[in-house]
Order: structure tokens, then sequence, then C-alpha cells
């Protein structure tokens, strides 16, 4: 089946953002790359930040949401699923600041994001304490200042980042570093065996 005129904006738009950057793709530059008028395009998209709106939105109600980690080798998968989007889509990661700035509908998305995968994350760290494989907190609230450190790194972490010169090809020896030391005895076995083992680095 043909792709309606406005799912194949939002690709567009998607692709000249992403290779270009929001402030270098204007609407008739995605227009153009389509072959329809520009008033064709706004009588879907008014203007160029309802696009990267959709943008946006579409990203999200499109990506699919791992199961939550049950174990060591799943938490890793989770991270590893997330990186993988991170790469697929690093524009919007390494501007994520800017783009939460350009509408408050993009940021309610950045913000329902984070929400679920902290989520996920804190059943996840449940999940492993019941397990024997995580320490129980030593004081309140230790798990969820984890997992918003964890968060800003998903976030921030790009290929390009000169502040993660040491993880250039991935984060994860930097998220593991910092669940590690929360792991027990049995635990850190796991890792070693199921993680270190595999040479995910």
């Amino acid at each position: 089946m043909k792709k309606d005129t406005k799912q194949e904006i939002i690709e567009t738009a998607f692709k000249l953002f992403h290779e270009q950057g929001y402030a270098n793709v204007s609407v008739r530059n995605i227009a153009d790359k389509l072959n329809i008028s520009v008033g064709n395009l706004t009588y879907h998209f008014k203007k160029k930040e309802d696009l990267i709106e959709a943008v946006i939105i579409d990203q999200y109600e499109n990506f699919q949401v791992p199961a939550t980690p049950t174990t060591i080798s799943e938490l890793n998968d989770f991270f590893l699923l997330g990186v993988s989007h991170q790469k697929q889509e690093d524009y919007f990661f390494a501007h994520y600041g800017e783009l939460a700035s350009i509408s408050p509908k993009v940021y309610e998305v950045q913000v329902a994001a984070i929400q679920k995968r902290k989520q996920k994350l804190q059943v996840a760290f449940q999940n492993l304490q019941r397990n024997g494989d995580m320490l129980p907190e030593e004081v309140p609230g230790q798990i969820n200042a984890l997992i918003d450190v964890l968060n800003i790194i998903k976030i921030y972490w790009t290929p390009n980042q000169e502040a993660f010169t040491n993880a250039k090809e991935s984060p994860f020896d930097c998220l593991w570093s910092l669940i590690y030391p929360r792991l027990t005895a049995k635990g850190k076995a796991a890792f070693q065996e199921d993680i270190q083992t595999r040479n995910i680095t």
C-alpha cells in the first residue's frame, strides 16, 4: 500500500534533519525532496516546528519498547537496544536540548520517554535485588539516583562526543562501571560470565 503524503513528509523530514540538521533544512527543501509544492506540504504541516514535533512523536510511537529485564544478561540486552537506537538517530540525541527548546511538545515527548525508561529500570533493579544479583539500597533514593545518572549517559552519549572519548563506540563500560559496585557476588559472577566473556564494549 502506498504511503500517504503526510507520512512521506514525516519520513523525509526525519532523513533531512538527521543528515543536515534542523536549522539547515527548510520547508522548501523537504517539499523539493518529495517533488511536491510547498503549499501541499503546509496543508499538512503549517510550519517547520510542526514537522519536528511530528518527527519526534513518530519516533517515540514507533520505538519498540524492550521487555523489562529480569537478569544481568537481559539488562545488558536492554542497554544494547537503547544504544543501537541512539546510533541510528544520533542527530536527535546530540541536539537533545536544542530540540526540546524548539517545541513544548518535543520536550513533553522527551520527558515521557525518560520516565518510561526510568520505570523499566526501577522494576529491573527490583528484579535483580529479588534474584540476589543486586545489593539493597544503603541510603534512601540510591537506586533512583543511579537510574538518573544512567539515563543522562544514555541521552547525551554519542559516538562523536569528546566528553566520552573512552567510550566512543559504546557507553557500555561507563554504564556497567556504575552498576557493578551495586552487584552482589552472585551478580558480579553473572556479569563476568555473561557480559565480559562476550567482549561487549
